[in-house]
């Protein structure tokens, strides 16, 4: 359990996650496209209609539930590896991992930080230094918006990759069979 066990866990759970987010692309964008647009004119248009805003905020909030619960429903309960587990079975895995996979799930905390510099603060503060005052508010609605469907979206199909991989290799450790016996153990 180290720091490099807990980066190739973050590197397997991308890896994964890129081939699911391709595969089910369209879901995703379709259950983002809600946010997307609610960000947009939130951020845009938002101080002209305040009435709107909350409702829109429920609406965005949630769609990105339901986007989460479609996820982990396709990652894990309709996985061909992890599905016909059940659901008891896949808790208890996840317990197990949890229990003597700490420093991994301390680094993926680490990896998901510095994902959020870099794809959130860093983006966030260009636009505050780099763009005139005029054009600010309509580049940051673009920014808020590009970053629903891929950002906001992939992080959750990354942890549920990091998830995956932690029920498949939470189950039963392998150890060496005991010596049985009176004269046992020498």
């Amino acid at each position: 359990m180290t720091l490099s066990s807990g980066l190739r866990l973050s590197a397997d759970a991308a890896r994964w996650g890129v081939r699911f987010y391709v595969r089910h692309l369209w879901v995703i964008l379709g259950l983002s496209l809600i946010p997307t647009v609610q960000r947009f004119v939130a951020v845009r248009w938002g101080q002209d209609l305040p009435a709107a805003d909350v409702a829109a905020e429920i609406l965005t909030g949630a769609s990105r539930v339901l986007l989460l619960y479609v996820i982990l429903r396709l990652a894990i309960v309709n996985d061909p590896e992890l599905g016909p587990l059940g659901r008891d079975a896949r808790w208890k895995r996840l317990g197990a991992f949890v229990e003597r996979g700490r420093y991994e799930i301390v680094v993926q905390c680490l990896v998901l930080g510095a994902a959020f510099l870099v794809l959130d603060v860093l983006p966030n503060l260009a636009v505050a230094h780099w763009v005139a005052e005029d054009r600010r508010e309509l580049v940051t609605s673009v920014l808020v918006s590009a970053k629903n469907p891929t950002v906001i979206a992939f992080t959750f199909v990354w942890m549920a990759g990091v998830a995956r991989r932690m029920i498949l290799s939470g189950g039963p450790r392998e150890t060496a069979p005991t010596p049985a016996g009176p004269d046992a153990g020498g």
